[in-house]
Parts: C-alpha cells; structure tokens; sequence
C-alpha cells in the first residue's frame, strides 16, 4: 500500500511540475508586446463594429502582425488567469497606453 501511495505522490507531483513549467514566464508574450496585440484588438474590433469581419478573423490578423501564434496568446492569457495579480498589472499598463495614444492624437 506503501508504494501505491508513493507511486501517486510522485505522480501528482509531476503533473504539477508539468503544467508550472508550461505556464512559465518564458513560454508567453511579452507583456509590453500582449498590451499592444491587446489594444489593437479592441481598437479593431470598435473600429470595424459593423463590418462583416468576424472578431476570430481580426485577432488572426492582429496576431499575426505581431507574429504570435494563437497557441502562443491563449498560453498568454491562462497564465494571466492563474494569478489575478497580473491581470491587474496589464490593466494598468493597458489604460496607460491608451492614454499616451490618446494624448498623441490630441497633439
């Protein structure tokens, strides 16, 4: 019984181990890099509201322009999903952006 129990730590722990390091800081984008793909997806998707484009279709097209693979954003954003922190971080630096884009059209 003894080993069956081991046998299952072990298990646990890799399979915990594995999906730690799938998650890991070097396997996503940047985050300067996913702020930008992330503004030009809503800019896109406001922009081009009432065209036939698919919002599926402008996201390829964004990720695309900054050479990311869809695998490479969703991987992104589970890794932001697991810690809410980081979402609060991206945010910030999202509206941040915004409002220096803002302040270079005013100009």
């Amino acid at each position: 019984m003894n080993l069956l129990a081991e046998t299952k730590n072990i298990t646990i722990i890799f399979l915990l181990s594995a999906f730690i390091y799938s998650c890991s800081k070097d396997d996503i984008i940047p985050e300067d890099k996913f702020i930008k793909i992330y503004i030009d997806i809503l800019v896109a998707q406001d922009t081009l509201a009432d065209n036939s484009i698919s919002n599926d279709s402008l996201k390829t097209l964004i990720l695309q322009k900054y050479n990311v693979t869809d695998s490479l954003f969703t991987k992104t954003v589970e890794y932001y999903n697991y810690d809410p922190a980081k979402w609060e971080n991206f945010f910030e630096g999202a509206i941040k952006q915004v409002e220096e884009l803002k302040a270079t059209e005013e100009e």
